[in-house]
Formats: structure tokens, sequence, C-alpha cells
């Protein structure tokens, strides 16, 4: 089952106007049927946890553009006798996403909440899983485990691709950039983090439980437009629309104020 996941992922070169952009391409850690999704790193260290424990059922909280409970599904399967319930919002005349319904080829059970505040929708899901004797995985993936795995990944990226650079990524947690803090062998000059819809204080909030002091160079930036709203924009490589390409579309609107080296970490959803 370890064949379904890479041991590293590649850095591209795509050039817009002859300037040379580097992506970082964690999105193909996961090979089908996981999905194209970097925080698979952390969720597997976490099912390794949690299965040493004797924890036989885990759920999580899915949106309706995630790929989050795909690949959940997909990492049990390394794991004998592991089940998972996959919760997400749904709502009267809606299908169930086809992630999800890929999930369900997988084995896990489906189980949709009428949608709600958040708040409401995840402790509800996180009751009916807890009630099942299972235990639920925290929100987001916000865990040391998820923000490890990053580290890892960012630990072997080379310097020449950081050094007196800009490094620009999209925020969902806070997680992945947590993560980088913690990992990247040298800060480049300018980190620019570009908020899928959270509100940057609670990203803030998420830095400063995993990676302490948030460096000088942080730069994040406020969401332009909801969670919900996918972005539309040239993109060379697979990003996701409520979440990469959002950044990417920052990276090429301001590219010209930007030091260079640039790297682009792309994550997947």
């Amino acid at each position: 089952m370890s064949s379904l996941f890479r041991d590293d992922t590649p850095i591209e070169i795509h050039r817009l106007d002859g300037d040379a952009i580097h992506v970082k391409r964690d999105d193909l850690y996961g090979r089908p049927p996981a999905p194209p999704l970097a925080k698979l790193r952390g969720l597997r260290l976490l099912l390794k946890r949690l299965y040493g424990c004797g924890v036989r059922l885990v759920g999580c909280w899915d949106t309706r553009v995630s790929k989050l409970g795909q690949g959940l599904a997909a990492c049990c399967r390394e794991f004998p006798g592991l089940r998972c319930i996959v919760s997400y919002p749904t709502k009267k005349g809606t299908q169930c996403p086809q992630s999800l319904q890929v999930a369900s080829g997988l084995g896990a059970e489906i189980y949709p909440v009428p949608g709600s505040r958040i708040r409401i929708s995840f402790a509800r899901a996180r009751s009916y899983i807890e009630g099942r004797g299972g235990v639920m995985l925290p929100f987001g993936l916000e865990c040391e485990e998820a923000v490890d795995g990053v580290r890892r990944a960012a630990a072997k990226v080379p310097r020449k691709f950081l050094l007196g650079g800009t490094l620009v990524l999209c925020c969902g947690s806070g997680v992945t950039l947590a993560g980088l803090l913690g990992g990247l062998p040298v800060l480049p000059r300018r980190i620019i983090g570009v908020s899928s819809g959270r509100a940057t204080s609670n990203i803030l909030a998420c830095l400063r439980r995993y990676a302490g002091d948030v460096p000088a160079c942080l730069d994040l930036q406020e969401a332009e437009t909801a969670y919900s709203i996918a972005a539309s924009f040239p993109c060379p490589f697979p990003a996701h629309p409520h979440y990469d390409l959002k950044a990417w579309q920052f990276l090429c609107e301001n590219r010209e104020h930007l030091s260079k080296p640039i790297l682009f970490w792309n994550i997947g959803a």
C-alpha cells in the first residue's frame, strides 16, 4: 500500500514571461486512488499513532470541495481492520460529491450532516462517530502529526530555491505553513501565505501553537473571496480552485514585486 505514496515530490520550473517560477508539486504525494493532497503525509503519521493505541474506527469532517475523506479512506487501507466514517455538509437537491463517492468505494462509511454553522455540523459528526466508538480526527487535520509531515518534506528543499527569495503558498488551517516554518533549512526573504478563506488571525493562532514565534519575513494575505468561491485563473499545472489557485493568482499578479528565486508550494486538496 505504500506504493500509493511518493517518498518525495518534484520541484518543477514554470515560466511566466521569461521568469522562472519553481513549483513544489507536493500535491503529487498521493497516487490514485489516493487524492492529490499533501496533508496525507501527516494523516498517515496520525493514523499510525492511533492504530498503535488500539483505535480501529476513525472519522473526519470533509467539505464538498476538499478530498480529505477520500484520502482518509485510502490511507486506512494501510492498516488492517481500520475503518473510517467521512462526514460532510449536505443540502436538499445536491448529490454526494464525487470524491466522497470514491471514498465510499474504498470502504468509507459516508455520514451526511445537514448544512449549518460549521461548529454545529462538526460537533454533530463528532458525536455520531464517538457514539460508534470511533475517534474523530481534528478539524482541518490541525495536529502535530500533520505539521510534522510537512516539516519532513520542507527539510528536503534545496537552499538554492529559498535564499534571498520568496515562498508563496495557500493557507487553509495554517498547518502547512507551520510545518514549513519549522522544517525549511533556511527561511527565504519573504513568505507569503494567501488565505483560502480563513481569517488570518486564526491562521496566526495555528502558527503560534505549532511553530512558536512568527518570523518577520511572514506576510499573511487575507482572503479576497470566501472559501466556497472557486478561483478562475490560468495555471500551467493542476491547482485546486478553492485553495492553491488563489495563491497562484496572487503570485502572478504581484510577480514584479517578489524577490527571486520564487518558490510556489502546491498543496492540493
